[in-house]
């Protein structure tokens, strides 16, 4: 960070960049033209050799001569990117399970641990295990422990449920402008809540929309009312759109919030003191 605050003033518009686009040793960032690639990463060298980091191994969507790969399929940050298609999927390599397998917790944790989505667009597919996991956890169940043949089968239905997931892809690239909409909807339940932010988006003279974030949180196991779980889903919302805009670098954006809770809003409306139960 130190580096590319000091760098000289004919890279600074690449070093701002630069600035929100590493995660811990991957910089993943993007151009706006195929004629912008060569001197963005001619730049970005040159930034980052003044501290002697080399920065190497370029992987783009278009052909460039400084990019290493175009084609094909990468890993970047956990996820799968097809380059050839532009499309982001899943990365589900699970060991197929049989019968004669024991189902255990440390079994059940690992599982899930494989599944490695920080967008959240598997959101809805991940919550169902982690119930599992607040569940067994509950039950005081040692971690090679055989698990009992209800929660056997809930697991096993899931896992062979997940399997789809190699076949779905979402765009990588989405169309936005100044006058692209986000909306964000919060829910709640007695065992969960979460958040999820589309962006609406003019695009060829029709409306497009797409899902940009989501997240979905296990409720406390200290039982709670469910507009308290309203709260906390309108919370978990404000903070995923809040990080978009970041990302994004556009603040201005129109941002709408949605909640079926009439509690909830009156609470966020409220000045005073909060009676929250």
């Amino acid at each position: 960070m130190h580096l590319l605050e000091n760098c000289n003033s004919e890279c600074k518009e690449v070093a701002q960049k630069l600035k929100s686009s590493f995660y811990v040793d991957n910089c993943v960032t993007g151009v706006f033209s195929a004629n912008e690639i060569e001197i963005f990463i001619e730049k970005t060298k040159l930034i980052m050799s003044e501290g002697c980091f080399n920065l190497r191994i370029f992987e783009s969507n278009v052909a460039s001569k400084s990019v290493d790969k175009h084609s094909g399929e990468t890993f970047i940050l956990g996820i799968i990117w097809d380059l050839d298609n532009d499309v982001l999927k899943c990365c589900t390599n699970f060991d197929s399970l049989t019968c004669e397998v024991k189902i255990t917790k440390r079994l059940v944790l690992s599982t899930v641990q494989k599944v490695f989505d920080p967008i959240g667009m598997l959101a809805p597919s991940t919550l169902l295990p982690k119930l599992l996991l607040q569940e067994i956890w509950k039950m005081k169940i040692a971690w090679d422990q055989e698990l009992p043949q209800n929660i056997v089968n809930k697991f096993m239905k899931w896992f062979n449920e997940i399997q789809i997931l190699k076949g779905v892809s979402v765009p990588r690239c989405m169309k936005i402008d100044i006058f692209t909409e986000l909306h964000v909807f919060v829910d709640a339940s007695k065992g969960s809540y979460a958040g999820c932010v589309f962006a609406r988006s003019i695009v060829d003279s029709r409306v497009s929309v797409i899902l940009v974030r989501a997240k979905s949180r296990v409720a406390p196991l200290k039982l709670l009312s469910i507009p308290r779980l309203e709260l906390m889903a309108c919370c978990v919302g404000v903070r995923l759109v809040n990080s978009i805009l970041k990302a994004l670098n556009m603040p201005d954006l129109k941002v709408t919030l949605w909640s079926d809770s009439t509690t909830a809003l009156w609470w966020i409306k409220e000045y005073g003191n909060w009676s929250v139960l």
